[in-house]
């Protein structure tokens, strides 16, 4: 971004071009990165001889990988190290190593560079053309829900406190994908209690561990429930289940839009999408429900286009499958209608052209009891 300075590494500098460019990593040396298990294994399937002598080639890497660095400077490269030749330690590293020699100790210092700096010319850092990622769920529903939040989750990058309910539905999501994983390796018999269990337990101490929360055993209960219900409806027919978590992405002109489907599900020459929710089904009978379910409407929609677009696959159904419905139709189920994307996609990118132009401010008429009541940022809001 202008006026930052980018810290990256030497691959992630590929292509780039700064003004002024610092390498360091001075005390590097030329290493071999293979063993003779990789020779054996190029000797059988190579057709022909390698090009450069194996003997060199850990110079050669050692060379084209400096000559990356070195190459990204436009005007002013420097090569920045503690320079300890003559106060080195007995153990510690050289720094720079002798294969620097060429190009270290012929390299001005900068204290002579600093006499000639006003007369030093550096072309202006140009604009980066990067287009940015966006999650529906995390990016443009959490937008549409509280730009404030937004703001501050996204934007300011702060840690929500309540965290226990996104923990919920990430086991639930987990031990599902298990769930369809043992499937979809042909052994659907190993979806018993059990095994669903020990998944659950598995995932949670990942997450435990990852994030440092913890749930009540009467919250591992619930999820267990979510997780046997949706097994027992499932296992009617587990040879509609066809992909489960596809990693989906929509590239366009300004930003890409990615996500990932729960369920690609086969039926009569067709694909259906499924998608899993772990929050109370909403009421379709109120304003909140019906708007909610809208939003979630489009993404399927644009998950739908994409799996159509990308794979040649016809989509003829799109579903919700709310895990914790214990008495009900878990489902609510629409038809794909491609005449609803253009304006889908028109309103998720007039969502990043806000986020992008930093729009965050929350309309007072739009805060209501039910989001407003449990968020965080509620005095804050309260305070404006």
């Amino acid at each position: 971004p202008s006026g930052c300075i980018s810290f990256m590494t030497i691959h992630q500098s590929k292509g780039l071009e700064f003004p002024v460019t610092c390498v360091d990593s001075l005390d590097n040396s030329p290493r071999k990165d293979f063993d003779q298990l990789d020779v054996d294994i190029a000797n059988v399937y190579f057709g022909k001889s390698p090009w450069e002598p194996l003997e060199r080639t850990k110079y050669f890497d050692f060379w084209r990988l400096y000559y990356t660095a070195f190459s990204r400077a436009k005007n002013l490269l420097v090569l920045a190290c503690v320079d300890n030749r003559e106060t080195r330690e007995k153990g510690e590293k050289t720094s720079p190593t002798k294969y620097f020699d060429i190009v270290y100790y012929d390299a001005k210092n900068w204290t002579e560079l600093e006499k000639e700096w006003p007369d030093f010319v550096l072309d202006k850092v140009e604009k980066a053309n990067i287009k940015h990622e966006y999650s529906f769920t995390s990016h443009i529903l959490l937008y549409e829900n509280c730009p404030v939040q937004y703001k501050f989750f996204k934007e300011l990058e702060f840690t929500p406190v309540r965290t226990n309910g996104v923990m919920f539905g990430t086991l639930v999501h987990q031990t599902i994908e298990d769930v369809h994983k043992a499937v979809l390796e042909g052994h659907p018999e190993q979806v018993t209690e059990e095994n669903m269990y020990h998944w659950m337990r598995e995932n949670y101490g990942q997450l435990t561990k990852l994030t440092g929360l913890y749930l009540r055993d009467s919250a591992l209960n619930i999820i267990m429930n979510h997780v046997r219900q949706y097994v027992e409806y499932a296992q009617k027919d587990w040879s509609r289940v066809k992909e489960a978590e596809v990693p989906v992405t929509l590239q366009k002109e300004k930003y890409i839009l990615e996500g990932k489907i729960d369920l690609i599900q086969g039926h009569d020459g067709t694909v259906e999408i499924l998608d899993f929710k772990t929050e109370k089904k909403p009421d379709i009978n109120t304003d909140e429900g019906r708007e909610k379910l809208r939003r979630y409407r489009r993404q399927l929609e644009i998950y739908a286009h994409i799996i159509e677009q990308r794979y040649g696959e016809k989509v003829s159904k799109m579903h919700l499958y709310y895990t914790g419905v214990d008495d009900g139709n878990p489902f609510i189920s629409y038809d794909y209608n491609r005449t609803a994307i253009d304006k889908t996609i028109d309103e998720v990118s007039s969502v990043v052209d806000k986020i992008e132009h930093k729009e965050f401010k929350q309309d007072p008429k739009k805060r209501c009891k039910e989001l407003c009541h449990m968020c965080d940022l509620n005095n804050y809001c309260n305070s404006l």
